[in-house]
């Protein structure tokens, strides 16, 4: 037997059905003071919001191949004992 249901709610709606916090307006501050800055000295900006999150994107991307490359090393035979 297969049970179907469907919810159409909107995101507000949703965060409000699980309990979770509305940061709406937060978001919407952050958001409006990173482009203030962006729009007063784009160069300084980039330095210090754009730079380190693209540093961490590197880093973490570097992380991955790191964990890939080990998954296709072969692994030494464990001696019985």
């Amino acid at each position: 037997m297969k049970i179907s249901i469907d919810f159409e709610l909107t995101p507000a709606e949703a965060r409000e059905m699980f309990g979770l916090p509305d940061f709406s307006e937060l978001h919407q501050s952050i958001t409006a003071e990173a482009l203030k800055k962006c729009q007063e000295d784009p160069q300084a900006a980039f330095e210090s919001i754009i730079k380190p999150a693209l540093e961490q994107g590197v880093n973490g991307f570097s992380a991955y191949q790191n964990m890939m490359a080990n998954f296709m090393k072969p692994q030494a035979k464990k001696s019985a004992k």
